[in-house]
């Protein structure tokens, strides 16, 4: 017996020494800007590559080899004005998505190496839009970087089909890139006067990049609209005074999203089923399953980090809770306005992950961290967070690999099989993981245009 209590106790001799080695090394390198420096440097670029291997790992799937030709015509996409006339007949005969789509086709035009470099740095540029949401003008910490992107890796569902997939990512990492970005000067905003040359440029700019934010995803657009209202009633409760840009914005936003969601594909494609009240009750139920099955791990880090907070929160603990109120609203509005879509998909979740990070991260960093424990628990998520990175990206990365050598393989049996004069091609269909999206149904009769024979998929009708 006393044996055991010894080695626990030298387990636990050894664990407070090893923390406290750690936090004194923490210590020094926050008093020296030389060492801030190269540890913000190595992060990035850890962040940076380890999104690249993935992106450049990832071959074309399903919708990719659709947006490869201009919508609803049998042309492959050969310059910007053939994506112009592509996301016209796009508009007319399925939706309103024109931007994202249109960033998706420009992607598919681009060479393939060139894509995987520009999505991966739009990756970097939308986790820093959520590090700065989250910490507005307050100063910086390389530790909050760091949980985001884990909190991005592990709670976002389906990681693959919202920033690796081409035509995913164009939909929601980039959309929701352009929103985050559209947002950032409601969330700095301190009601500073403008000159009105500068004012009438802000106004501008504002209206403009709202239409294009609007008019980018149905749900996160909607909530981002709710986004702009909530801070107009925050800046109120501050006795700021709501600014005209701010106004415009808002104008712009609206308009973008009348674009999106009255486009006659949409209205065409809504046409071929009614709405009952009994669509209505299983769309809510639908929509509160989906939140909490695929988000509940979201919403529980939510809880735990309004509990702490509550407890060992830091001055202005009103303003920093109504900051984070906002984010978690449009959250689950995000949830609801699904309630207009027939079927939700787990990559929609993306925006509302996306502002739960924030809502939760503003609590998150405004913590006491004076308090011993706060310590100890923040690096105790962080290493175990990191460890658990690394063997969960080998998974990611060898799971990607397993089928671009697939594809690989595939178009080497195309390639034999058009030589030979065969007919036809058959494959065992890709289901699909949370980093590689899975071929639809319908990808066979896409793959069929693309490699210029028909392509088949055992076991189907």
């Amino acid at each position: 017996m006393n044996t055991s209590t010894d080695i626990f106790d030298r387990i636990l001799n050894c664990t407070k020494g090893f923390y406290s080695g750690i936090e004194s090394q923490v210590i020094k390198i926050n008093n020296s800007k030389s060492q801030k420096a190269i540890c913000w440097i190595i992060v990035i670029t850890i962040c940076f590559s380890a999104l690249l291997v993935l992106n450049l790992l990832t071959p074309l799937i399903s919708d990719d080899f659709s947006y490869m030709f201009i919508y609803g015509e049998n042309t492959r996409i050969a310059s910007v004005s053939d994506i112009v006339q592509s996301q016209i007949n796009h508009y007319h005969l399925w939706g309103g998505r024109s931007v994202a789509h249109f960033i998706a086709q420009v992607l598919l035009l681009l060479p393939s190496y060139i894509t995987d470099l520009v999505t991966s740095v739009v990756y970097m540029l939308y986790v820093v839009l959520i590090y700065y949401h989250i910490k507005g003008h307050s100063k910086h910490s390389l530790s909050l970087f760091i949980v985001i992107n884990l909190a991005i890796w592990f709670l976002q569902p389906v990681f693959g089909d919202t920033i690796l997939w081409i035509t995913g990512s164009a939909n929601y990492l980039w959309c929701t890139f352009i929103i985050l970005l559209f947002l950032l000067p409601y969330r700095l905003y301190k009601g500073n006067k403008q000159n009105i040359p500068i004012s009438v440029l802000s106004s501008f700019v504002l209206l403009v990049s709202g239409i294009i934010a609007g008019w980018t995803n149905e749900n996160t657009a909607g909530a981002m609209i709710l986004i702009i209202i909530l801070f107009f009633f925050y800046y109120r409760s501050k006795n700021i005074k709501i600014p005209v840009w701010g106004i415009c914005g808002l104008i712009g936003a609206i308009a973008g999203y009348a674009i999106l969601i009255f486009a006659p594909g949409n209205l065409e494609r809504a046409g071929e089923s009614a709405i009952t009240f009994y669509t209505v009750i299983y769309r809510i139920f639908n929509c509160t399953l989906t939140f909490f099955f695929y988000s509940g791990t979201a919403l529980l880090v939510c809880l735990i980090t309004f509990i702490l907070y509550n407890k060992f929160h830091r001055e202005e603990k009103n303003n920093k809770f109504k900051l984070s109120l906002i984010y978690f609203i449009a959250a689950i509005a995000a949830v609801y306005a699904m309630l207009f879509s027939p079927t939700f998909p787990r990559r929609a979740l993306f925006g509302v992950v996306t502002f739960l990070i924030i809502g939760a991260g503003i609590l998150y960093y405004n913590l006491d961290f004076r308090h011993r424990f706060l310590r100890q628990l923040r690096m105790a998520v962080i290493a175990i967070g990191l460890i658990c990175f690394t063997f969960t990206f080998y998974l990611a990365a060898k799971d990607i690999n397993i089928f671009r050598n697939m594809m690989l393989e595939r178009e080497a049996k195309i390639d034999a099989a058009k030589k030979a004069n065969a007919s036809s091609c058959e494959f065992e269909r890709y289901e699909g993981s949370t980093f590689i999206h899975g071929e639809d149904p319908f990808s066979a009769e896409l793959m069929s245009r693309y490699y210029g024979i028909e392509i088949r998929f055992k076991n189907q009708d």
